[in-house]
């Protein structure tokens, strides 16, 4: 397995080029989701994980992690991974010009896969196809998050295989919330809703596994720089606030703190490229195994950093006035998609020791 700890010249680039974007926003407000969204597509952070016949500019799964640790540093809430990422590679198994539609921002596609009561056993459909005079989709979606063009549907077929289906939303009704950390978030209510057949049987099986993995691996990049932006606040915090007469950064118990803080986040980094190797493997298995440790680990080290940057930070650090807070919601909101990471560590023993 070849970890690439370091980035490349271009990889630095593309980092920088984000950071600068992300620098002066401000994490407790949303923003605008729609400039966001054509501002990634603008500088190309949607194409950046594509091959260069869907539009893309012929990078990897390492690039887009890079622009999604960038993203969550400022707590972006557009759904640049979700739809810009995941989504686009899974039109790929469709087709090159679909992914092409997304890479160049002109659709926003948001995968409809994880059902209440799936708990992580992610192939375990309960949402049913029927075909009469086309196909019909009936059951229930949870955790959709941000606005979508176009929905992708996953669902159980007659034969008793699994099929991806394009449903439109205006033809859904969706029952729409804010997430804790203050996203557009949705649940699909489907009954017996008209659906267009996209992909079926092993076809369908693959590449819903496949963007499965990758939501878990690029989801916990953006996971790590919420984790990190928040470390540094805590760090420069304890370096200029005074108590009883000196910094408390001086007082050796926080700094041991702050040292564990700073071991679970490069631990988080590291696994990172774990599991971005684990994409680039090839192998189905290995590459489950590898996304479903680095989800695990990265949910494990991001709520002990973000929760113990409230901590060092005293009464301020748990006002929603403060920004610190906000970097607990999206670890905590994180955390607990996609089944939990408790059900991260029982798929990572399936695979380990099946």
């Amino acid at each position: 397995m070849h970890l690439n700890f370091l980035p490349t010249d271009e990889q630095a680039m593309l980092r920088d080029s984000v950071r600068r974007w992300a620098a002066n926003r401000d994490v407790r407000e949303a923003g605008d989701a729609v400039a966001d969204w054509a501002y990634g597509a603008e500088q190309g952070w949607l194409m950046a994980g594509l091959p260069e016949e869907a539009g893309g500019l012929g990078g990897s799964d390492a690039d887009s992690a890079i622009i999604a640790e960038e993203l969550g540093r400022a707590l972006v809430r557009a759904p640049l991974v979700e739809s810009g990422m995941v989504a686009a590679h899974l039109l790929l198994a469709v087709s090159a010009e679909r992914a092409e539609e997304v890479a160049v921002g002109g659709a926003q596609p948001v995968l409809a896969h994880d059902e209440p009561g799936m708990r992580g056993h992610y192939l375990a459909l309960q949402t049913s196809a029927r075909e009469a005079e086309g196909w019909t989709l009936t059951g229930r979606k949870a955790g959709l998050v941000g606005e979508a063009s176009t929905l992708l549907v996953s669902a159980a077929m007659p034969n008793g295989g699994i099929g991806l289906f394009e449903v439109a939303p205006e033809g859904a009704p969706l029952r729409r919330y804010e997430t804790i950390d203050g996203r557009q978030g949705s649940e699909l209510l489907l009954d017996a809703t008209a659906a267009t057949l996209l992909l079926e049987g092993e076809a369908a099986r693959g590449a819903l596994s496949e963007a499965i993995d990758r939501t878990l691996v690029l989801e916990s990049a953006e996971a790590l720089g919420a984790m990190e932006a928040a470390f540094h606040m805590t760090r420069d915090y304890l370096l200029t606030r005074k108590q009883y007469g000196q910094l408390i950064g001086d007082f050796q118990a926080l700094r041991h703190r702050l040292a564990d803080m700073f071991i679970e986040l490069e631990q988080a980094r590291s696994i990172i490229q774990v599991g971005l190797a684990g994409l680039a493997s090839g192998r189905v298995d290995e590459r489950a195994r590898l996304a479903a440790a680095t989800r695990a680990r990265v949910a494990q080290a991001g709520l002990f950093v973000c929760g113990q940057a409230i901590q060092l930070h005293g009464g301020i650090g748990v006002t929603d006035e403060y920004p610190v807070g906000h970097f607990y919601k999206r670890i905590v909101a994180f955390a607990a998609r996609h089944g939990g990471d408790a059900r991260q560590v029982e798929r990572f023993a399936e695979f380990s020791y099946s």
